[in-house]
């Protein structure tokens, strides 16, 4: 908690001095990667921040394009996505609609359960 305080004062502390002195507070993080590292690791180590940047990135195309790509990137991270869509039959029943949206999807789809219904009716 006391490194989490320093470095968050440190950060606050160089914003102060770059809007102070009149420069720009986003060229002065694009451009000094130790600044720029320990403001992504204050909002990274802080849930609350994390998720206010993740609600800020999601709300421009541009942006949420990114952050999907990226999410879809990392296998444990859909993993965990397939789990908790997996669990909720609103979000199934979503998936499938728009999954049959497409034809070859829809046969797809139906071929799926095709299977699975005649699977259930041989173990009976």
């Amino acid at each position: 908690m006391k490194r989490y305080l320093s470095t968050l004062a440190v950060v606050l502390a160089a914003l102060a001095v770059a809007a102070g002195c009149g420069g720009d507070a986003s060229t002065m993080i694009s451009s000094n990667a130790e600044l720029r590292d320990k403001v992504m690791n204050v909002i990274g180590g802080n849930g609350a921040l994390a998720g206010q940047m993740v609600d800020k990135l999601l709300a421009a195309d541009s942006t949420k394009a990114i952050v999907v790509a990226k999410l879809f990137a990392n296998g444990s991270a859909v993993q965990e996505i397939l789990m908790r869509v997996a669990k909720d039959p609103t979000m199934v029943d979503g998936v499938l609609n728009v999954a049959v949206q497409d034809t070859g999807m829809k046969t797809h789809v139906m071929t799926l359960l095709k299977g699975m219904e005649m699977g259930a009716a041989g173990g009976r």
